[in-house]
C-alpha cells in the first residue's frame, strides 16, 4: 500500500511505482483528495486519514503488507509500521516532508500559501504569491516546489484545498527516536536534492534513525535531462528493493477512495 503527498492522489503514486507483474499496488485516496468523497468535516487531520487507511489495510491485507508513501504519505506509512509492526513487512519512504513534531519548519511555505487561499479569491492569491519575497525563493532554491505552491493557487483546484493545506501542514503525527530505532522491518528512504518542502537532510536523519535501513537519492524532480528521471529512477529503486523482500505476486492496481472505499484506479 503506497500513499499520496498532500494535495496528491493515487495518479501522483502511479507514476514513481515499478510497472512490474510481481508488484501489486493499492492506494487509499484521502478525504479531501483525487476522487474520494469530501464530507466537509470541521477539520481535516493525519489522525483521521490514518485511521481510514488502518482500517482498509486491516480488512485488505490480514496477513501483512508493505507500506510505502511520498511526502504526507510517507508519514502516514511511517505511522503504520509504528503502530503495527506484527503487520508491516516493509518500508517505503519518498521525498518525507516530516519527522518528529507536528507543524515542522520546511511546511511554512504552504501553510502561507494555505493563508492566501483562505484570504483573497484565487486569481489575488497567486497574483499575492508571486510577487512575494517567499516566492523568489522558492523559485530560485526549489522550481518543483514553486511549480507546487503556484498550481496549489489554480482555478482546478477544489474550494476546500486551503482549508486542507492549513490543516495537514499545522498537523503532523509526533513521534520519537526511540520508536524510530525500534523499527525492524526492511526500510528504503529516497530523497532528493533542491527540494526546500523535503529536504535531503531531513530523509538522511530518518536514515541514521532507523536501523539497517537503506537510503538512496533520486535525481531532483525538475531535472530534465536526468536519465532516468526523478520518476523513473524511483520506481527502480522501489522495484529492486521489493524484489529483495517479497515473492512475485499478480500485478494489481487500483485505488480506494477515501473511507467509503469507491473505487478503482487502472
Amino acid at each position: 500500500m503506497f500513499q499520496h503527498g498532500l494535495g496528491g492522489d493515487a495518479h501522483q503514486v502511479a507514476r514513481i511505482f515499478p510497472d512490474d507483474e510481481r508488484f501489486a499496488l493499492t492506494t487509499i485516496e484521502c478525504a479531501g483528495h483525487g476522487g474520494s468523497s469530501c464530507p466537509q468535516p470541521p477539520a481535516f487531520s493525519i489522525e483521521a486519514f490514518y485511521q481510514d487507511i488502518e482500517a482498509c489495510s486491516a480488512g485488505r491485507f490480514p496477513d501483512g503488507f508493505v507500506v510505502g508513501g511520498i511526502s504526507m504519505g510517507a508519514a502516514l506509512a511511517l505511522a503504520l509500521a509504528i503502530r503495527n509492526p506484527s503487520r508491516v513487512r516493509g518500508l517505503i519512504l519518498v521525498r518525507p516532508a516530516w519527522f518528529l513534531d507536528k507543524s515542522p519548519d520546511n511546511l511554512e511555505p504552504i501553510r502561507a500559501v494555505s493563508e492566501l487561499l483562505r484570504r483573497y479569491p484565487r486569481k489575488k492569491a497567486l497574483e499575492i504569491f508571486i510577487s512575494s519575497d517567499l516566492a523568489a525563493r522558492i523559485r530560485r532554491s526549489s522550481p518543483d516546489n514553486y511549480s507546487t505552491l503556484t498550481d496549489y493557487l489554480g482555478e482546478h483546484q477544489p474550494e476546500w484545498l486551503g482549508k486542507l493545506l492549513s490543516d495537514i501542514a499545522g498537523d503532523g503525527v509526533e513521534l520519537s527516536t526511540e520508536q524510530l530505532a525500534a523499527i525492524k522491518v526492511p526500510t528504503l528512504i529516497i530523497g532528493v536534492d533542491a527540494d526546500d518542502i523535503h529536504p535531503f537532510t531531513l530523509a538522511e536523519k530518518l536514515h541514521r534513525l532507523i536501523p539497517g535501513s537503506r537510503f538512496e537519492k533520486a535525481p531532483r524532480k525538475d531535472d530534465v535531462y536526468a536519465k532516468p528521471s526523478y520518476a523513473g529512477r524511483t520506481a527502480e529503486l522501489i522495484a529492486d528493493f521489493l524484489g529483495e523482500i517479497e515473492e512475485p505476486t499478480p500485478d494489481r492496481r487500483d485505488s480506494t477512495r477515501g473511507p467509503d472505499e469507491k473505487s478503482a484506479l487502472n
